[in-house]
């Protein structure tokens, strides 16, 4: 599931850039089938990271992550006919790292529900018990 949508891309980035990232066969519109594959990867890939704090798939998409999203996908759809610029590779490292804040705890999704404190996953190592060895036994 993908959380921003190929209309999200152009309210962030404008029409043109869109036709520009995603028209692969010059036909002066936006590929919606090339844009949400991007932006599925670019959820897949923020996914990695909310995963670590946050029940997934979340039930809303607060707006900074549909902007991490629509940066993460607007990186991936350039290169090619498209120029990937400083600032595309600016903002898509920004997203990953404020997805890297969030995993850590560093920063919060706001809107969304944390686990409750104790729900994850608690491994006891539990403790050695010594057993005298049995009559007769020189192991």
């Amino acid at each position: 599931m993908a959380y921003a949508t190929p209309d999200d891309l152009v309210a962030a980035f404008g029409l043109d850039e869109v036709i520009a990232v995603t028209d692969r066969e010059n036909t002066g519109q936006v590929d919606a089938t090339v844009a949400l594959e991007a932006l599925n990867r670019a959820s897949s890939e923020a996914d990695s990271y909310l995963a670590a704090r946050y029940p997934l798939p979340l039930a809303e998409v607060p707006p900074a992550l549909l902007t991490a999203v629509c940066d993460m996908a607007r990186y991936r759809l350039t290169g090619g006919m498209a120029t990937e610029t400083d600032t595309i590779v600016e903002r898509y490292r920004a997203a990953v790292s404020w997805l890297r804040d969030v995993a850590a705890g560093r920063a919060v999704l706001p809107g969304a529900a944390a686990p409750a404190p104790g729900s994850g996953v608690v491994i006891h190592a539990g403790r050695r018990v010594w057993l005298p060895a049995p009559e007769g036994d020189d192991a």
